[in-house]
């Protein structure tokens, strides 16, 4: 079927906006969506029409605007997955005092879905739907298990892994190992890869044989010595348990 060009722009549009929260210039967004400059133009004067978009002068930048931010909003509070991962993840803060968050994988990146914050809260994602390199995550690594050891290296091809501390895995080999760890574990441990301060222990969710999300707890790295690791998995465990049952009802 042909695609319909008008769509397509949009499309396109919507999603460079969502996954640029420091703004684009109208250049950047001619250039991204490779259009000429006149039908750039229309594009986007019909967004800021309807208030998908907004145009701050004093930096010359477009942003999300009310309109888009509220259909966002709208779509995660009325999506059955999101509930439930909203649920799993305030119920193991609750049961562990520790914050707690879900994500999905999107390319080399998991964007973040839910999150449960506990006093002593480390968490880099500051707001849901922000997206962290898949390999610096327990949640990541998780995620990416449940893929051939060749269909995550074409993903990642040549590209090199980003490092967000000294700790981060640096290598595709390194990667592989830590995704193997976590397909004969069934879980995955992430420690200073992500934050210096934090370690993580991520746990997928499944549904038909399938994994369709992912979970973990954040502790301050140096209670990782004296955490009970098997006692944290076993809450997790009956966590995902639920959340599992809950999703085959839906």
């Amino acid at each position: 079927m042909p695609k319909v060009k008008s769509a397509e722009r949009t499309f396109r549009l919507l999603e460079l906006i969502a996954n640029k929260r420091d703004g684009l210039s109208f250049s950047d967004m001619q250039s991204m969506l490779d259009i000429p400059r006149s039908s750039a133009h229309s594009l986007i004067q019909e967004f800021l029409d309807n208030d998908y978009l907004l145009y701050n002068s004093a930096n010359k930048k477009y942003y999300a605007g009310v309109a888009l931010i509220k259909m966002a909003a709208n779509c995660i509070e009325s999506t059955d997955l999101i509930q439930e991962l909203n649920l799993l993840t305030r119920h193991l803060s609750q049961r562990l005092g520790k914050t707690s968050h879900a994500a999905i994988l999107d390319g080399v990146n998991v964007v973040y879905l839910s999150k449960a914050q506990a006093k002593d809260d480390l968490s880099l994602m500051r707001n849901i739907g922000i997206h962290l390199p898949a390999h610096c995550t327990s949640v990541g690594k998780v995620l990416l298990s449940q893929y051939p050891d060749e269909v995550i290296a074409r993903l990642y091809g040549d590209k090199p892994l980003e490092k967000m501390t000294v700790n981060s895995i640096g290598s595709l080999a390194m990667l592989l190992r830590d995704v193997q760890q976590a397909r004969d574990d069934g879980y995955a441990i992430e420690q200073r890869e992500a934050n210096e301060r934090a370690a993580c222990i991520g746990m997928p969710i499944e549904q038909n044989g399938k994994t369709i999300a992912a979970f973990s707890i954040t502790f301050l790295a140096y209670e990782w010595e004296n955490l009970d690791v098997e006692q944290v998995l076993t809450v997790m465990r009956q966590g995902r348990t639920m959340i599992e049952q809950r999703l085959i009802r839906l």
